[in-house]
This record gives C-alpha cells, structure tokens and sequence, in this order.
C-alpha cells in the first residue's frame, strides 16, 4: 500500500521517469531518449509543493504546484502506467492543493478525459482550450511584419514584475528570476509609435526529450487585446533574426494571434484544456500568452 509523503530532490530522477513514461507513452519506435531531469522539475521541487506515492521505496506516482500569491497552479499530476486507475491521483491532489475555497486553483488538464472529470468534480471549470505551437526553421517573414518595435530591456528591471503581475494575475519574481538564470531569458519591450504595450521574455535555453535548444516564447502580455497579436509576431520576428531555429510558444484559444502564426509555418502539435476554480478569469486569455504548461 502506497504512503505520501513530501517529494525529496533524490526522488526527482524517479519523478521524472514516470512524466517521462506517460508524455512518450503513445510515441513513434524508438521513443526519444529521457536525458537529465528537465530544469523545471528542480525549480518546482524548491519554490513549490511536490509529493509522492511511495510504495516501500519506488515512486508510484506524483503531483506539484506552485502558490503564487493567492492562486495555486497544478504543474503535474502523474502515475506510473502500471498503477493508474487505482486513485492514486485523487489521493495526491489532496497534499498539494490549497483547501482554501478564497485561494484560486488553475491548471491545463491533458486529453486524458479521466484527469479533466477529475479536475471538474473538485472544482475546477474548463474555460477556453489551450493550443501547444512549434515552428522549425524559419517562420514565414513576411508574415510576422508589424509596425511593433522590440526593445531589449534590462534583467532587473522592477517594471518587468509589474507588467508579468498584470498581465499573468500573480506575482511570481522567484520564476522571473529562473527564467533569466537558468533559461537565458531576454526580457523585451513593446512599442508602438513609441509608446510601451506589452512586455515579453524569450528564452533560448528550454530543452526536452522532445527537442534541443528550442525558443521559447512566453509570457508575454499586453494591456489591450487590439495590440496583442502584433506584439507576439514581432517577438517570433526578433527571435529569428537572433538564430533561433525551432520555436515553442502556447497559445490560449482566444488569443488573437492563433491564426496569425499558423499562417506564418507554426503547427498545433497538442492542445490542454485551461481550468480554474476562480468564479472570472483572474487574467485576460486575449492578452497574455503563458511561459508553458509548467509554470504557466
């Protein structure tokens, strides 16, 4: 019988293995090849709440979040294939989810329509579909053309948080600063007609199994929905003209720039669905892109 308990940073090979075993689980022969644990797992395991099945020493499963201010984000839930549907997952989600009805809890759930009843039954309302781009080579420049000026700014400027605490609904400088140390992320303005619209970070330094040294661009938000598609094209432009050579970047359904990069060469290779216990999205979807499905 499997006993939980809090996640310790010995687990996190293990841990990874089973998020390995269930992402490749429908994959093409031969599956890619695991690698190190992914640099996400380490920051959520230090600033989050990670816990795990623990079934006399081997990990049967696990689950993490991040509390960011009053709003709680369910980065993972995963179970071994070999021990799924034995509710191991209902048992974790208790030891990392806030039991505070104020405090707002949000997640994308998977296609796996057992973990979307899951989040629906304990309170979480689907919203808007959330779309996974990626584009190899160079995207179609002539498509990306915007009157938005990027501007490279400064790491540690404060007006950064301010911009990401409005645009994302949290307040979160400890992934601000992961971003830039462990991605290599540029933070860069918007303007048009010199005037500032929106803020972004693009890293250059995300991997998976999946793929190497992939741009990704995220988060990254505006104040007004009417700028909101220019400022993501011009971000894609400006990572091209930097070397970037494959991209990832999510995309909220109502965001306006969905049919825009599709347009440009980028292709839907997956899709979540956002959920969220808060009554009226704490964060405008047509404003604001997300940093990925792990911080969000």
């Amino acid at each position: 019988m499997a006993t939980f308990r809090s996640a310790r940073e010995s687990d996190l090979p293990e841990i990874y293995y089973i998020f390995y075993l269930n992402e490749t689980a429908y994959a093409s022969a031969p599956r890619p090849k695991r690698g190190e644990v992914a640099a996400d797992f380490r920051h959520i395991h230090k600033t989050g709440t990670m816990y795990v099945a623990d079934d006399h020493g081997r990990i049967l499963g696990f689950a993490a979040s991040i509390t960011r201010a009053d709003k709680t984000f369910l980065t993972h839930l995963y179970v071994h294939p070999d021990h799924q549907s034995e509710h191991l997952g209902t048992q974790l989600l208790q030891f990392v989810l806030p039991t505070d009805k104020e405090q707002t809890r949000f997640t994308v759930s998977s296609t796996d329509l057992r973990a979307l009843s899951l989040y629906i039954r304990l309170g979480m309302q689907p919203q808007w579909p959330n779309y996974l781009l990626g584009a190899f080579g160079s995207p179609t420049i002539s498509s990306l053309q915007t009157e938005i000026e990027c501007q490279e700014g400064v790491t540690d400027d404060p007006q950064f948080a301010e911009w990401d605490s409005m645009a994302s609904g949290r307040r979160r400088p400890e992934d601000i600063a992961y971003w830039v140390s462990e991605q290599q992320a540029i933070p860069l303005w918007f303007r048009r007609r010199d005037k500032t619209v929106g803020y972004a970070y693009v890293s250059f330094n995300t991997s998976s199994f999946w793929a190497s040294d992939v741009c990704t661009i995220g988060p990254l938000g505006v104040k007004r929905a009417e700028d909101a598609a220019d400022c993501v094209l011009a971000a894609v432009r400006w990572a091209s003209q930097h070397k970037a050579r494959a991209y990832r970047i999510d995309v909220p359904g109502p965001h306006p720039c969905l049919a825009p990069l599709l347009a440009a060469g980028f292709r839907i290779f997956y899709n979540e669905t956002f959920v969220s216990s808060a009554h009226t999205p704490f964060f405008d979807p047509r404003c604001y892109i997300p940093s990925g499905s792990n911080l969000f």
